[in-house]
């Protein structure tokens, strides 16, 4: 985890809003779409979160001396989380260029029960609107409790044995949809665009 600038590199972390947040509330209440609506948006929501989660989360841990790159990063993480919230939520996703206002106006609801300030103060957006310092600490406590409390295994691809993981990943995930009578094939915009 990337320490905080103001703290000194050894000092433990305070609990936060990240550690507060409740993170995929729908699993523990039910999920209330259609068995192969919803295969496919978790599907996507896994295949979201393990390619394009795990890439921003590297950039944040790799940044740590380019707060710009952080910002990016966080701010495409974000918008990243709402797109898998609208998924999962059985709506189309919101075009890339209104996801941050929509997060922001609207909050989440699926990926996370928080609202948009709530947002602003989890994913350190202080310094977007007005603050000097890019806060991150937050995002990888947040990112933890999302793997977690994700209904499944989410492997990570960037390290060498996470690449067996992949494929056995990519195996059940192949069931799971023949069984609810889909073609693994939506996946393959996903991967193409990874």
């Amino acid at each position: 985890m990337t320490p905080n600038r103001n703290q000194a590199p050894d000092a433990p972390r305070r609990p936060g809003i990240g550690d507060r947040l409740p993170v995929f509330p729908t699993v523990r209440g039910g999920h209330a779409m259609p068995t192969p609506q919803s295969v496919e948006a978790w599907v996507q929501a896994a295949w979201l979160m393990l390619a394009e989660g795990r890439a921003y989360i590297e950039d944040l841990e790799g940044g740590t001396d380019q707060p710009q790159m952080q910002q990016a990063a966080k701010l495409r993480l974000l918008e990243q989380l709402l797109d898998i919230d609208q998924r999962l939520a059985g709506r189309a996703p919101v075009d890339d260029a209104h996801c941050l206002a929509v997060a922001l106006e609207y909050g989440m609801g699926q990926v996370l029960d928080a609202s948009g300030p709530e947002l602003i103060e989890a994913f350190g957006l202080a310094e977007e609107f007005g603050g000097d310092t890019c806060r991150v600490e937050e995002i990888h406590a947040l990112w933890e409790r999302m793997l977690a409390a994700f209904p499944g295994e989410l492997p990570d691809r960037l390290v060498a044995e996470g690449q067996r993981d992949m494929l056995r990943t990519l195996r059940v995930w192949t069931r799971l949809a023949r069984a609810a009578g889909l073609d693994i094939g939506f996946l393959a915009p996903f991967m193409k665009a990874a």
